[in-house]
């Protein structure tokens, strides 16, 4: 009865590793294929692709004039709007560094008031469509989901230790493949619903006062201009 439950526990584990093999090389179809950032300006509109599934980012310098009271506007208008600091990072009084996560829907606005902070020196928005690799990954998570159950069936049928090593061994693999799965799911899901925006808030330097002379001062700058008339012709 074991050499007979033997045999076709083998044929049934090839069978099952048959699937597998299959499932994986669907899924490399799409593997290959890098998602094509979109640079460019950010419009409500587009965060509503038609179902496609879009990671936001944005990266900023801007520079301020009061250093500290703009990165505590700025970081409680994040907050404001459902988002919170992921990082920071403090430069002394030159800069400040944020990373900052808001919900999709609110990036628009997380934009306009980076942007009203302070004048602005460098601005870039992407967004990758992840769509595909989402799909596919989802696709061969319910493939490993279903081998999973089958290995599980086999394996509550199996009597012969030797099947049972092989199988368990199956389905310790299919089962790691599975949870890996599911954590990236998780944070491609994340990604898309929570934007990132990057931005370094640099302090303004003070302009430098007029300088006022006195009256040797315009008698020391008058005699200047006059040698620079009488020995330099062009420069």
């Amino acid at each position: 009865m074991n050499s007979h439950f033997s045999g076709w526990g083998a044929i049934a584990l090839a069978l099952c590793l048959s699937l597998l093999l299959g499932c994986s090389s669907k899924g490399g179809e799409h593997a290959g294929e890098a998602a094509e950032p979109v640079s460019a300006g950010y419009s409500p509109s587009q965060g509503k692709s038609n179902g496609r599934l879009l990671v936001w980012s944005a990266d900023f310098s801007v520079e301020v004039v009061e250093l500290d009271k703009a990165a505590e506007r700025l970081t409680a208008r994040m907050l404001a709007l459902g988002g919170y600091v992921e990082e920071k990072s403090d430069y002394g009084r030159q800069s400040q560094s944020f990373v900052y996560r808001v919900p999709k829907d609110a990036f628009a606005d997380a934009l306009g008031d980076i942007e009203r902070s302070g004048s602005v020196l460098s601005r870039h928005v992407k967004g990758e469509d992840v769509t595909e690799q989402y799909v596919d990954i989802e696709t061969r998570l319910k493939n490993n989901l279903a081998l999973r159950d089958r290995f599980r069936e086999l394996l509550a049928k199996a009597r012969d230790v030797k099947d049972i090593l092989a199988i368990e061994s199956e389905l310790n693999r299919v089962q790691s493949e599975i949870d890996s799965m599911e954590a990236r799911m998780r944070v491609l899901k994340d990604q898309v619903q929570m934007a990132t925006l990057r931005v370094s808030l640099r302090q303004q330097e003070p302009p430098k006062p007029a300088t006022i002379y006195g009256p040797l001062g315009y008698l020391y700058k008058g005699a200047e201009w006059l040698v620079v008339k009488l020995f330099v012709i062009r420069e």
